[in-house]
């Protein structure tokens, strides 16, 4: 029985202590303004494709 109470307290002491340090938001290697800019070029990657595949569609429709 101690054994498992330890085990748990420990957890508990673990997960409080990720928790304090932030645990889960910078979980990346890549710095925030970097990632944004990632953002940006993947929206404007798919709104560039998008644009063509329309392009495409209405050339092939005349």
């Amino acid at each position: 029985m101690r054994l498992i109470g330890m085990i748990l307290s420990l957890g508990a002491i673990v997960w409080v202590m990720y928790q304090a340090a932030g645990g889960g938001e910078a979980e990346t290697a890549i710095p925030q303004g970097y990632q944004q800019s990632l953002e940006k070029a993947e929206n404007l990657e798919q709104d560039l494709q998008a644009t063509i595949e329309q392009r495409l569609q209405g050339t092939s429709a005349e």
